[in-house]
């Protein structure tokens, strides 16, 4: 599939999670309405990171902002049912965007380099973080409440987009231009989950209890 085709279906279903989630408002407990507005926002990125692909030929700028805020956006959403971990986690934020600065500045600018260095850095929290959470999630409630009452199905995309955009990064500096296509093909295959983990959570939610 082409560029097109393939960003076409990755709007869809981020379309049809928002469309979701709006629908079920007032079934989403805190986390999965911050999630909400997560999703809102990274429309909007994506909208940016395709009109920058089409009139400049590179986004580059668009990974250097948007990578620390959807970093941001996420770690807000999980910290409240991270427990003890809460705090670090927060304090990471501003250590992520203090790196993407001057990562910026010295090491890959975002005129000409993709940030390779801060989407690896967030890409190893986002895998901490997720892992810490569904551990919390299972040591305090059971299966039933943790898959139709919490963002477990959002957590798993978030691993699994993570994980996939961590290896992809290094396997494609050293493969030739079929491996390389190959790493690519499994990155957007593992966006289009990412985004439709939202729509699957939100979708299954049972009505939020009372904080």
């Amino acid at each position: 599939m082409n560029y097109w085709t393939t960003t076409l279906i990755k709007f869809s279903v981020i379309g049809t999670g928002i469309a979701i989630g709006f629908a079920r408002e007032k079934k989403l407990n805190r986390t999965n309405y911050n999630f909400l507005i997560f999703l809102v926002v990274a429309a909007g990125g994506e909208l940016l990171d395709w009109l920058l692909a089409y009139y400049y030929k590179h986004n580059f700028v668009y990974y250097h902002v948007f990578r620390p805020l959807f970093y941001t956006l996420i770690t807000l959403a999980l910290a409240e049912e991270l427990g003890r971990m809460k705090r670090s986690f927060r304090l990471s934020i501003f250590f992520v965007w203090i790196a993407a600065y001057f990562n910026a500045k010295y090491l890959q600018p975002p005129d000409d380099s993709l940030n390779t260095v801060i989407i690896s850095l967030t890409c190893l929290l986002h895998i901490l973080q997720v892992l810490f959470y569904i551990a919390r999630l299972f040591d305090q409630y059971n299966w039933n409440e943790t898959i139709y009452r919490h963002s477990f199905w959002i957590a798993i995309g978030i691993l699994l987009h993570s994980i996939i955009s961590f290896l992809t990064l290094g396997l494609h500096n050293v493969l030739g231009g079929d491996g390389q296509k190959l790493v690519t093909n499994f990155l957007i295959v593992s966006e289009w989950l990412f985004y439709a983990s939202f729509a699957v959570n939100m979708l299954v939610q049972k009505p939020a209890q009372a904080e």
